[in-house]
């Protein structure tokens, strides 16, 4: 092997319901997350050691995503690590969209692969659950799912193929402060994923706006006008509905067809500092 190119996917929830907050300080959430068409990449080059790097060479810290899950696998495995990880971003940060749970689901299914383990997805859950919340989400072959627990109860489902306009405003939202909000404030919201995913398929409009929600939305909203903005230039763009997406501050926008999403995202473009055309895709990693 000289080069194994990885791409993530980033995600959207669709919606979002934080049930409660655990005795150990963690979330059990309920969610409707698809993966969409926005990647970060990965190469992996063999190399006495392991390391990861941006394109520039840059070495990245052990707190990095694909360190965590390199060394959780490793040490599960009893396998060496001998690999330079060059990792490229194109996943905002601190938008909800996943990036960096994306980069450590990518290196366990990389690392399963140039080490051959016979390991299913679900045994690598328990490891992803480690890393991240999201990070098990990456693993599911649909690339969708309704999403329980602290991120670790996966039911796959399938989607139909839906547009989204995703629009990021300049201001972040770490994840911790976000959690730290609801905390403070608990907004409790009624979500049914698997309506949801139902709605999306006979395309019922009112039944979706209904549906795509997010117990975050209103504290960050609160603190961030910019996200209600973008959110209702969307709907007046033509989304079937528009949700702020997971605890960052990007708001995804629901389309049918892609000509008006994109004319949806000339709109959206001049008011928002990042916004992408992306479509539901069915592998969040694909390896090359």
């Amino acid at each position: 092997m000289r080069v194994l190119l990885v791409r993530c996917a980033a995600k959207v929830n669709l919606c979002l319901q934080i049930v409660n907050r655990r005795p150990d300080g963690y979330h059990n959430l309920r969610s409707l997350m698809t993966a969409v068409s926005v990647w970060d990449e990965l190469q992996f080059r063999p190399a006495e050691t392991f390391q990861v790097t941006d394109p520039f060479g840059f070495l990245l810290d052990e707190n990095n995503t694909v360190w965590k899950a390199a060394r959780l696998l490793a040490e599960a495995a009893s396998k060496p690590l001998g690999f330079t990880v060059t990792l490229t971003k194109c996943i905002p940060e601190q938008a909800g969209l996943g990036g960096g749970s994306s980069d450590g689901a990518a290196t366990l299914l990389a690392l399963r692969r140039l080490w051959r383990l016979r390991w299913s997805w679900q045994k690598l859950v328990p490891l992803a659950a480690k890393v991240g919340a999201d990070v098990p989400f990456f693993l599911c072959p649909t690339g969708a799912a309704v999403v329980e627990g602290i991120g670790e109860r996966l039911t796959p489902v399938q989607l139909p193929q839906l547009w989204f306009v995703l629009a990021k405003p300049s201001e972040e939202m770490p994840t911790q402060k976000a959690f730290a909000l609801w905390d403070a404030h608990p907004v409790q919201v009624l979500i049914d994923p698997t309506a949801l995913a139902k709605a999306l398929w006979r395309r019922e409009a009112k039944k979706i706006r209904s549906l795509a929600v997010n117990a975050f939305e209103p504290l960050i909203a609160a603190r961030i006008p910019a996200v209600t903005e973008l959110k209702q230039h969307l709907l007046a763009a033509g989304a079937v509905a528009a949700v702020m997406t997971g605890s960052g501050t990007a708001v995804v926008g629901i389309f049918f067809e892609r000509i008006q999403a994109m004319q949806a995202l000339e709109k959206v473009r001049p008011l928002a500092a990042w916004s992408r055309l992306a479509r539901t895709i069915r592998r969040s990693i694909r390896m090359g």
